[in-house]
């Protein structure tokens, strides 16, 4: 397999071009026009006879190549266009003939043939080029190639999808080929083709065939296809992928458990999964001490003959999936099939602990292994410049263990250079040796893995599906917008939200995360008094649920102007003066809380008594009104005439005003009874009738 492309720059190319030009005949058309050249080998140009120097205006020029014959054989023409850039409205038109009265095979302007081939399906083929009065370019350069008829005899196969990677919930696969020829269809019959298709073993024929798969994986298939006519025959290998399921089980909502209008984050994670057709990984439970030392083969034969690691990069990465009591007493040793070997860890000092082992129950119960990595792009430096960190487990005996050291898990630096596998072969035996120095303490190896760069594998070994895109929804469909997503709900209840991730093979996946939302207290702040209150009046204010059966306690803390007013933690309290009053009402059960809040502002409420009405039934003055007596419900009035006897009385005298009826013109005087704040108070005065 080739792993480097060697990619020419356009100055190099030109450079490289003319060297090849000492090797091999060119064949620029204005020299060569109206000519039959016969040749197997060359290179067919424009005018200017390289890359460099364009064509000139108003050209109009043609050339005939024919193939020269080899042992009786027809030979066929193949032109391979490395450079193309015509000029707009120059074009160059190419016949599957010996003139332009053949078939037109194509019309190419501006930059239509780069990279691409012409094919000849006949004796000879026909270049004509006509250039316009401006606009000039590059021109062309294209290598000349002979062909015998079987070697344009090519495979087209698709899918009833039109890709060859598939979710793995498609089970039936439906295949259509067809065998054609470059350059045109020669007198053959494609009806009389024979297919011959094999599923990894399993034989079928037709043009049209389907097969059955069992899951997540790559699956290689050939197809060879068989012109009778002209006893032509081609294979192919083509692979079908299934795509692998990514690990959804990193997606979480930031808190099971919320209340009502409280912002939560909805996290979503799918890890794309590799699929490997080949052994990367031994898994094991292998006891480790000082008597007891670790090694372990994995064989590879997947790889091209003589494929070696060229570069340090190369390498991907080894990791060991392992639980130990002190990971300083360990050394890690990879060797490659050459006998070659890099040290991934020495001993140390070390004091940590490997994943979650068990200490004091013997070395027959294995511990809980952690995945540690040794790659060319670590995220840690060695294990001994690594400083460890702290955590809390319960070990496989059911001791707990509180505040442990351990080395986390990830990728580290080797101690010595992945350069010292360089020259290793990929195929062969590649061995990992884990040894413990240290009498008296132990630990188990749950396996070990081995990776290449990427580039090594073909699809059909190896292959990860990317996720492209992850989303959140709610119950009803409705996006939530991509991972992470920030959302709230205001209702209580039971919420499901469903994370859906899309990959590069166009299967979707998705999880369902549940959230409780817990209620806010429901309730209002309620005034003693009617505001706006009077003048240098207080007024009770009172926190009352407005939820029947709200006998959960609740927690409160009053605010005035959204300062909080210490000591005021209980449901009620007197407001003193015009100000917004707030409360924080918190459930104690639940912990949610919210804010209710009250504006008590005040008027003024001082008694104004005329001394004098005009009871004349003109509508002006007609009655004797106190204004501001509305606040002082229930107030009661006597009135008595001059002489001191009693002419009106009523014990709530606000909206019942007395008329003077039946009552003469003159003097009289009255008595008013009234509460305010809590007190009985009185105030009496002279009125005068004028009619």
């Amino acid at each position: 397999m080739n792993r480097l492309t060697l990619i020419i720059p356009a100055f190099l190319f030109f450079i490289f071009s003319g060297l090849v030009q000492a090797q091999n005949i060119t064949f620029p058309i204005d020299i060569h026009d109206g000519q039959d050249v016969e040749t197997c080998s060359g290179f067919f140009t424009d005018s200017g006879g390289d890359t460099l120097t364009p064509y000139s205006n108003d050209e109009n020029y043609s050339v005939t190549f024919t193939s020269a014959p080899a042992n009786g054989e027809e030979i066929y023409l193949k032109f391979d266009f490395q450079f193309f850039q015509l000029g707009a409205g120059d074009y160059l038109y190419v016949y599957d003939g010996v003139d332009d009265s053949a078939d037109l095979l194509v019309q190419a302007s501006g930059t239509e043939l780069q990279g691409e081939q012409v094919w000849s399906m006949g004796e000879a083929i026909h270049f004509k080029f006509i250039s316009s009065p401006s606009d000039t370019a590059g021109g062309w350069w294209a290598e000349i190639d002979c062909f015998e008829l079987c070697d344009a005899f090519y495979i087209d196969v698709d899918t009833d999808s039109g890709s060859f990677d598939f979710c793995p919930d498609v089970q039936t696969v439906s295949f259509f080929a067809s065998g054609e020829y470059h350059g045109g269809n020669p007198e053959s019959s494609p009806e009389n083709y024979d297919y011959q298709w094999n599923f990894e073993g399993q034989a079928k024929e037709g043009q049209s065939v389907s097969h059955n798969y069992p899951g997540p994986g790559a699956y290689p298939f050939t197809l060879s296809v068989t012109d009778p006519v002209n006893n032509c025959q081609t294979d192919t290998l083509k692979t079908v992928r299934f795509a692998t399921v990514p690990d959804l089980s990193n997606t979480f909502p930031s808190a099971d458990t919320v209340c009502a209008f409280e912002d939560f984050i909805l996290n979503g994670s799918a890890e794309p999964q590799s699929w490997t057709g080949f052994p990367t990984i031994v898994d094991t439970v292998a006891f480790v001490n000082d008597e007891n030392a670790f090694q372990s083969h994995l064989v590879f034969d997947v790889f091209p003959e003589d494929e070696q690691i060229v570069f340090q990069e190369d390498f991907n990465q080894v990791c060991v999936n392992m639980e130990h009591m002190d990971y300083g007493h360990l050394s890690f040793e990879l060797e490659c099939p050459n006998g070659s070997s890099v040290l991934l860890k020495d001993y140390s000092p070390g004091g940590a602990h490997l994943g979650e082992p068990v200490v004091f129950m013997g070395d027959d119960i294995p511990g809980v292994g952690y995945e540690y990595c040794f790659s060319v792009s670590p995220l840690f430096g060695t294990m001994a410049e690594t400083s460890n960190e702290f955590h809390d487990y319960t070990d496989q005996a059911g001791d707990p263990y509180f505040n442990q050291p351990y080395m986390p898990e990830g990728t580290y630096t080797p101690v010595e250079s992945f350069e010292n596998l360089i020259g290793c072969p990929l195929n062969g035996q590649w061995t990992i040796n884990v040894e413990d120095n240290i009498i008296g303490t132990s630990g188990h190896v749950m396996g070990w893995s081995l990776f290449f760069n990427d580039d090594f594998y073909p699809d059909s070994l190896i292959f990860t599906p990317q996720v492209l895109e992850g989303e959140w929804f709610d119950e009803q469909g409705n996006s939530l917008g991509e991972t992470p997503a920030l959302t709230s709900e205001e209702e209580e209840g039971e919420y499901e939200y469903t994370f859906r991730a899309v990959d590069d093979f166009g299967c979707e996946w998705d999880t369902v995360v549940s959230v409780t939302v817990l209620p806010l207290p429901e309730a209002e702040i309620v005034s003693e008094l009617e505001i706006p209150v009077c003048e240098g009046d207080s007024t009770l204010l009172t926190v009352e649920p407005l939820s029947i059966g709200d006998e959960t306690p609740w927690w409160y803390q009053w605010m005035q102007e959204g300062a909080e007013l210490e000591g005021r933690i209980h449901d009620t309290i007197m407001a003193k003066e015009p100000s917004t009053y707030m409360v924080r009402v918190t459930d104690s059960i639940t912990g949610c809380f919210d804010f209710f809040e009250l504006a008590v502002t005040d008027q003024n409420c001082d008694l104004e008594i005329p001394n004098v009405f005009t009871p004349n039934n003109d509508g002006i003055n007609d009655l004797f009104e106190i204004e501001n007596l509305e606040h002082y419900p229930g107030s009661v009035i006597v009135i008595y005439n001059r002489h001191g006897k009693k002419v009106f009385e009523h014990n709530d005298y606000y909206g019942n005003w007395w008329d003077g009826r039946n009552q003469p013109d003159g003097t009289y005087y009255y008595v008013l009874t009234y509460e305010r704040q809590g007190k009985r108070r009185q105030t009496q005065g002279v009125i005068t009738i004028i009619r």
